[in-house]
């Protein structure tokens, strides 16, 4: 048989099972319109150098063009509730301060003084000046200078000029947003049309309930990748499988920087579609609420309306916040949005995270991964943010709190990592392989960031 590499039949093939837009026209209660959309195209990017995972020289090329020029989370309005309230947030030589310079406004400085250099500030806290460890260099919240000791022996230093230079900020969902370019697109026209497709659930409606940090073994991109794709569910999370679709996942590029997976909850894994009955579907995946929130299910049971049921009444409890408008496929999908290049907010209720990938330090063999849980705001407005917790490299997820079930998930991922890095540094072949649809938002990830080198 002829192999066909035509432009016109790359991307046309799918799994035989349900696709992700009649499982939700299926549903009792409706799914929002965004979930309905299908924008998938195909990438011709095939030739993704493998070196681009393990080479030095790579990774100083994005430490220069990519992290330099591109929005990023920085940290959760939580973080920074008060006057003076301040985050540094870190990626390969980027540091910048971001700080509640007053009620009303966020800002973000470059974290060097521009005396001889010296970091301003580390970590987190709160500081009503930001003055120079070494020298006593000083300036304000908004970043006007204040002085200097021995100011006569500075006459050319013109005051009113020597300001920290700032980074862009943008606030959307609770997020505090950064750009180190000063010249940069604003984040709403770089960001389209994510911020469309959370208003079906605000991320500011939402606070920091856990946070958990690890140093993986593996590259940044190579970790991040791990979590874009439904592919390798049946392999890795094979636990899964009775009630999470795999092969049927839909995947969307919705815009230059945003693409998205949409993975059915509730029904089995496309092999599995007619050996498991929707009691056992129902019966495997209750297990994922409390004891005390499972109940007997019903022989003729519908497992999404059923399950959709069971997680909107225990999570709304759990959560102490009302639920009860929320469709099916938000209580029970995996609903994974993407922002180019390391940002990843989750929408509906069933899976409340954000994910975050940065390189460690200046290694291109490893990589920091973050998870944030994001709970809504309880009915009484009581919550408190959580600090972040920060696992050993290869300490298993489920010992953060929070992450007692989703942790075992994350370990599955986790074991696999180091090989792939370590494939990777062992690799003959030139460029990866990459499937056409399942792949695609991988695919994407790869043209953006070659684009984004290239300037």
């Amino acid at each position: 048989m002829t192999k066909s590499n035509s432009i016109d039949t790359r991307g046309v093939a799918r799994s035989s099972g349900p696709s992700y837009q009649s499982v939700i026209a299926s549903d009792r209660v409706a799914a929002p319109s965004v979930l309905s959309e299908v924008a998938y195209e195909w990438i011709d990017n095939d030739e993704i150098d493998i070196a681009r995972y393990v080479s030095q020289e790579y990774h100083d090329l994005e430490a220069a063009r990519l992290w330099p020029k591109t929005w990023q989370m920085a940290c959760r309005l939580e973080h920074i509730p008060n006057v003076g309230d301040f985050y540094v947030y870190e990626v390969c030589d980027v540091s910048l301060i971001v700080v509640r310079s007053s009620d009303h406004e966020v800002r973000a400085f470059h974290n060097s003084c521009l005396h001889r250099g010296t970091a301003l500030a580390e970590g987190s806290g709160n500081k009503q000046l930001i003055k120079c460890p070494f020298h006593g260099f000083t300036w304000g919240l908004d970043g006007q200078f204040k002085g200097m000791p021995a100011q006569w022996d500075f006459p050319h230093i013109d005051r009113d000029d020597f300001c920290l230079p700032e980074a862009k900020v943008a606030l959307w969902g609770g997020f505090v947003m950064v750009n180190p370019d000063s010249s940069a697109t604003p984040f709403e026209d770089y960001a389209a049309p994510l911020t469309d497709h959370f208003k079906p659930y605000p991320q500011e409606d939402r606070y920091l309930a856990h946070h958990a940090c690890q140093v993986v073994d593996a590259n940044w991109k190579a970790t991040q990748e791990a979590f874009m794709e439904g592919y390798h569910v049946s392999t890795t999370h094979p636990h899964t499988l009775r009630f999470a679709n795999d092969l049927d996942c839909a995947y969307d590029i919705l815009g230059s920087n945003v693409s998205r997976l949409l993975q059915a909850v509730g029904i089995p894994a496309n092999h599995l579609i007619d050996e498991v009955s929707q009691a056992e579907v129902a019966s495997t995946m209750q297990k994922m609420l409390p004891k005390d929130h499972r109940q007997t299910v019903p022989e003729d049971v519908d497992a999404r309306a059923w399950l959709s049921d069971r997680f909107r009444a225990s999570l709304s409890e759990q959560w102490r916040c009302d639920l009860s408008h929320t469709s099916d496929a938000e209580m029970l999908d995996s609903i994974q949005y993407f922002l180019f290049p390391n940002f990843s907010p989750w929408g509906g209720y069933a899976i409340p995270i954000t994910y975050r990938f940065r390189p460690w330090q200046n290694d291109p063999n490893k990589s920091l991964m973050e998870i944030m849980r994001l709970h809504p705001i309880p009915r009484d407005g009581e919550f408190v943010t959580a600090q972040a917790h920060w696992l050993e490299p290869g300490e298993s997820w489920a010992n953060a709190p929070g992450f007692e079930q989703l942790g075992i998930v994350i370990d599955q991922d986790m074991a696999n990592l180091p090989l792939v890095q370590k494939g990777l540094r062992a690799a003959k072949q030139k460029n990866l392989n990459l499937s056409d649809y399942q792949e695609v938002r991988l695919r994407h990830f790869h043209q953006r960031l070659n684009e984004t080198l290239a300037d």
